[in-house]
């Protein structure tokens, strides 16, 4: 199975998860592994792997392994991985804007619900985990000053509302520490009217602090400035 990569995401350092468009139906597919065949830094691009947004990347034999809401669960092996090209970003852009889903809700189905600030999916409903979303409204990018969080403050829905980000390309190796530089460059280009696509993704399932049950919480796997659309920086 072949994918493009658009969704680039930090877990634990050194773990990542990624996840991509499958070349023949354009759907999403996740790669996952077991315990003992991680999906690490060392597989990204700029460490010698196969992984980097806009690149076609061969899986080789896949299993699916769907579990609501995450439908697009493939199993894989990681040394039969293979990159084929790179998109050029002409190409990933046209990819995008013709899967991109017009709202938040044409995204994720009617299981997708508000939560305060936040949006999220109750364990075990939902079919999809996975979705690209084209901005309408210009959204900023910020670190949040009372938890140094790195976010995103999304204007499209009413109200607006704040999604984590996790694309791997915003931090250092210790997957915590924000690349200022590289925030500070994403949210000029942002604030001077830069197209952008946002990848869009369905966390594993956890009870938030007050919360009264489990939900896989709304956040952003990826985002996409159609000025540098591809590579190793956003």
């Amino acid at each position: 199975m072949r994918i493009v990569v658009n969704h680039l995401t930090r877990m634990t350092a050194p773990r990542i998860c990624v996840a991509g468009l499958e070349i023949e139906t354009c759907e999403h597919v996740r790669p996952t592994t077991p315990a003992y065949d991680l999906i690490t830094r060392r597989l990204l691009r700029q460490a010698g792997g196969v992984f980097r947004m806009g690149a076609v990347v061969d899986l080789g034999t896949v299993t699916p392994e769907p579990a609501p809401p995450e439908s697009e669960d493939h199993r894989f092996e990681t040394n039969r991985a293979r990159h084929v090209k790179d998109l050029t970003g002409a190409e990933f852009v046209d990819l995008l804007d013709n899967v991109a889903a017009a709202s938040l809700e044409d995204g994720f189905g009617p299981d997708l619900e508000r939560v305060g600030w936040k949006y999220a999916v109750e364990t075990g409903r939902g079919d999809r985990s996975l979705a690209v979303v084209k901005v309408r409204r210009r959204p900023a990018l910020e670190i949040d000053d009372k938890y140094g969080r790195l976010q995103l403050r999304f204007d499209d829905p009413d109200p607006r509302t704040y999604l984590s980000v996790t694309d791997v390309r915003f931090f250092e190796p210790d997957h915590t520490t924000p690349r200022k530089a590289v925030v500070d460059d994403v949210a000029r280009r942002l604030r001077s009217g830069v197209d952008a696509f946002l990848m869009l993704g369905l966390a594993r399932a956890y009870q938030a602090p007050a919360d009264d049950r489990e939900r896989h919480w709304l956040q952003l796997n990826g985002l996409v400035l159609v000025d540098r659309p591809v590579g190793d920086t956003p």
